[in-house]
């Protein structure tokens, strides 16, 4: 059929069924120079058609320059997920907090078809106040259902939610399909949890590297954050074949998919125990952690430890007891930890040709291993006389006793 005899018409796309009969589907047609471009909608039923035509429409649309007051902010979030957010080291985090939003401004005034003109900051101020009370959505995204329900998330939690849609709006002012992205204010300091500062005890984590060991993904992610104090979300996402060198010794936390930022993950000679861990987890293969919250609270219950204990305080206890120890020169913490400043390029430029730069932060870290193994093996003893040998080490977490 022709254009103007079309059921629906949205821009230069049109419904249409395939002049050769060969499909019994509506297709979405548009005009190239003489040809006519087909595109199966995979619906006979011509409503389902529409819907789909107009879904397609604009997400076209957001791979184009468009007017704040046209640029629909739903399909600026799509078009960001499909093109860096599913890249990112954590890619989960991403998607939750794009779904989130996505789902938020359906229920709210704005409507799934908020544009740019309409991110104001009283809006960020409700999504605010509906995130942190009572609120629940089913959506289907990326191909997968999601029906969730929340008493209310901490302010923290809206606070990452929000450097995401930040990070959407920015991708897509990046690559000119706006002429600038919202403002977008973080949330105010009152709504945020006291910075987290807690360090574990030698035997708290003594504890966690004994229950690690029995759950082989868990102990790698473990041992990764005690030998070097990588981020949690690094550590995730870290392979084994790809960013460790067994020839060099050396470690490259950098996710392959990341880009590097002043959040730099450094390039660190790995521990003697490390390296034996390092290689069987080559040989056993790269599989992605996607996330470790259910076996982290499981943990803490199992082992009586605080809320207040998370993937992230590993990182705060070994970088604690490195400034502690008064041996280690403070400049090789800071590129352990990646932190930005005079010595990052250097870092970045000399450390696979140095592996032996760092030699006092291997020693000190070598000798907390040695300390911390020790003391979980005791603990592994005393619970052996309690619970019997209900708890096994897995085979991967034995290779390290033959260091």
């Amino acid at each position: 059929m022709s254009r103007e005899n079309s059921p629906h018409v949205v821009g230069e796309y049109w419904l249409d069924k395939r002049r050769d009969g060969k499909s019994p589907y509506w297709q979405i047609a548009t005009a190239k120079a003489r040809t006519i471009i087909y595109r199966s909608t995979g619906e006979r039923d011509v409503e389902l058609a529409k819907a789909k035509l107009d879904a397609f429409y604009v997400n076209e649309r957001s791979k184009q320059k468009q007017a704040p007051e046209q640029a629909q902010v739903v399909p600026i979030l799509w078009r960001y997920w499909l093109e860096k957010g599913r890249k990112n080291a954590n890619s989960d985090q991403t998607s939750r907090s794009l779904r989130t939003f996505t789902a938020f401004l359906i229920q709210d005034d704005a409507g799934p078809n908020a544009v740019i003109t309409d991110m104001l900051p009283a809006l960020f101020e409700r999504f605010r106040e509906w995130r942190m009370g009572p609120h629940s959505f089913k959506m289907t995204w990326d191909g997968e259902e999601y029906d969730y329900s929340s008493e209310g998330v901490a302010g923290d939690t809206v606070d990452r939610n929000l450097n995401d849609i930040r990070a959407a709006f920015g991708h897509a002012e990046e690559n000119q399909r706006i002429p600038y992205a919202p403002k977008i204010k973080a949330v105010p300091m009152k709504y945020l949890n006291p910075l987290r500062e807690r360090v574990l005890t030698e035997d708290e984590l003594a504890r966690i590297f004994w229950y690690s060991s029995h759950f082989p993904a868990l102990f790698r992610f473990v041992a990764l954050q005690m030998c070097t104090s990588v981020r949690p979300e690094a550590a995730k996402a870290f392979n084994p074949i790809t960013q460790y060198n067994d020839r060099t010794g050396l470690i490259d936390l950098q996710p392959e998919a990341a880009a590097r930022t002043k959040k730099r993950n450094a390039i660190i000679p790995a521990i003697r125990p490390m390296r034996v861990v390092l290689r069987a987890w080559q040989r056993d293969g790269y599989s992605p952690v996607k996330s470790n919250k259910t076996a982290w609270r499981t943990m803490r219950k199992v082992l009586e430890l605080s809320d207040d204990v998370h993937a992230k305080t590993i990182r705060h206890t070994i970088a604690t007891w490195l400034y502690a120890d008064g041996t280690v020169p403070e400049r090789q913490i800071s590129e352990m930890l990646g932190h930005e400043g005079k010595l990052s390029r250097t870092t970045q430029l000399y450390a696979k040709y140095d592996p032996n730069r760092l030699k006092e932060i291997v020693r000190a870290l070598t000798m907390i291993w040695l300390r911390i193994s020790k003391l979980a093996r005791a603990y592994a003893a005393d619970q052996s006389l309690t619970i019997g040998k209900s708890y096994q080490p897995s085979a991967i977490a034995r290779r390290d006793e033959k260091c």
